[in-house]
């Protein structure tokens, strides 16, 4: 019995908060493949740069392990400010700011106080964070309060050589109570070969979203 009502549990968390693939891995195969012919001068400059200088590692990065009551025991970095606890950093326009209340699992620490909204018509990006081929994967904790059939888009920024690519990464349904997404593959650390930057930036598609993001992390270790 108890089994059953994990597994109903379970399956029940997966409908209140489930990315939407919607074609997700051919349209960014497609702006990859672009994306790399005009760009491939540029990445392969760039790993020769980064060899030279002994790169592939991103400095300073501290790991944890904030997935692991969800049965994910891999380490993840927290984006710079990704906390949310200040938005030094994010570029926030129609209305996205900080607001009282965490995500409240509380795995970035016990003290934190604040998350990023999210309503109809906004957007924000987050800061240039360093990656290479062993960072592919994005997870963040949401909600949305607002109306059902809004999504929050995903997309990762990447600037190599002055050009700035971007891919999506996923559309994403939200319930009423925080849940962490599922682990969300990116492919714009392809066009770095050893290290580059990138940044993610999230808006809610539809009418009537009422959208919070928390504690936004980067798995460094899965392979790419």
């Amino acid at each position: 019995m108890l089994s059953t009502r994990r597994r109903a549990d379970s399956t029940s968390v997966r409908r209140r908060f489930n990315p939407l693939v919607l074609g997700q891995s051919a349209r960014a195969l497609a702006a990859l493949a672009c994306a790399g012919a005009a760009l491939a001068g540029a990445a392969s400059a760039q790993a020769t740069t980064a060899a030279r200088s002994g790169g592939n590692s991103c400095p300073n990065q501290a790991l944890s392990r904030p997935f692991l009551r969800w049965l994910d025991p891999a380490s993840y970095v927290l984006l710079q400010n990704g906390s949310l606890e200040k938005a030094t950093g994010w570029s926030l326009t129609g209305g996205a700011r900080l607001v009282a209340g965490n995500e409240s699992f509380s795995v970035n620490s016990s003290g934190d106080r604040s998350s990023l909204s999210l309503p109809a018509g906004s957007s924000a990006t987050s800061p240039a964070t360093c990656i290479t081929l062993l960072h592919p994967t994005l997870r963040f904790f949401a909600l949305n309060s607002g109306a059902p059939t809004s999504v929050l888009t995903v997309d990762a920024i990447v600037k190599l050589a002055g050009i700035r690519v971007s891919l999506p990464v996923g559309l994403l349904l939200g319930g009423s109570s925080w849940q962490p997404t599922l682990p969300l593959p990116f492919l714009t650390n392809l066009l770095a070969p050893l290290s580059g930057t990138v940044s993610f930036r999230f808006a809610p598609l539809g009418p009537g979203g009422g959208w919070r993001i928390d504690d936004v992390y980067l798995d460094p270790y899965k392979s790419a």
